[in-house]
């Protein structure tokens, strides 16, 4: 049987819709967006000029949730961390190049309208469809 951490993780795919919270002195503010799995990592693609951007800049605590159902029930994956914007050319390259709707948004990896984040989840909370109690753990 897999441990919470794995089987939690193993709701993400390797792009995944999931909701983003952010904060700013006005409150915490949530938004759909595509995480990106690649390379061992979690990254979100955005657009420079976008709210998420300042209030990073601001603030890079953040939390991402996964609602997802099997048959009747639903369940959710909650994480928990810190995302940073990535400057690196060859980062942005790299992942740039994978993402399948790269080139729907941007002209390229240099493109000035174009941010990577890179997220670093720190702790999650998973909770199994039909079952009433989340479990924490670390990552």
């Amino acid at each position: 049987m897999k441990d919470t951490k794995s089987e939690a993780l193993s709701h993400l795919d390797e792009y995944s819709s999931v909701m983003l919270a952010t904060i700013d002195e006005g409150g915490p503010h949530v938004r759909p967006v595509t995480l990106i799995k690649y390379d061992s990592a979690y990254w979100i693609e955005t657009g420079t000029s976008s709210a998420k951007v300042a209030q990073i800049k601001g603030d890079p605590r953040i939390e991402l949730c996964l609602v997802f159902t099997e048959g009747e029930n639903s369940g959710y994956l909650r994480l928990a961390g810190r995302a940073k914007i990535v400057t690196d050319a060859a980062t942005r390259e790299k992942v740039s190049s994978h993402t399948e709707f790269f080139a729907s948004y941007w002209s390229g990896p240099e493109d000035p309208s174009f941010t990577l984040l890179r997220v670093r989840p720190s702790a999650g909370e998973y909770m199994r469809p039909g079952e009433m109690e989340p479990q924490a753990f670390d990552l």
